[in-house]
């Protein structure tokens, strides 16, 4: 089977202009899929060893790209907005698609005079995370 490429990479996200699922990929110049546990110790008094287990699982999406348009309305109304909505998003990695609802917990806008205006974003997962050959709709 064949390696993937960073290029094999798409990004869908929801829209809070148009309230649709729309694909971002051309505007994403970096995007991740990162998944954790909360680890609880469960090591009690006079043991000499630790005693861990998972806990809750997690899943968080960093994504970055150009500001024009299409990006502005997906990302523009969480800048100083605290809001309890969260966003379908959908990575996909070549071979399947990582999909859920997702809080963002961070969002920027930057640029210099010589360069284009970037934005950069990060996902937190509010539920599970689907993995599936299926794109969201």
């Amino acid at each position: 089977m064949a390696n993937k490429w960073g290029n094999d990479l798409q990004v869908k996200v929801d829209s809070a202009l148009t309230k649709t699922i729309i694909d971002i990929t051309a505007y994403t110049n970096q995007a991740a899929v990162q998944g954790a546990f909360d680890i609880l110790d469960q090591t009690g008094f006079g043991n000499t060893n630790p005693d861990i287990m998972h806990g809750i699982a997690r899943a968080v999406i960093p994504l970055n790209g150009w500001v024009n348009s299409t990006t502005e309305p997906v990302w523009g109304p969480h800048i100083g907005t605290r809001t309890s909505i969260t966003k379908t998003a959908g990575f996909y990695n070549g071979l399947q698609w990582y999909t859920g609802e997702f809080l963002p917990d961070s969002v920027e806008f930057s640029g210099d005079p010589q360069s284009l205006q970037t934005w950069s974003a990060n996902l937190l997962v509010d539920g599970a995370v689907s993995r599936t050959s299926v794109a969201p709709a």
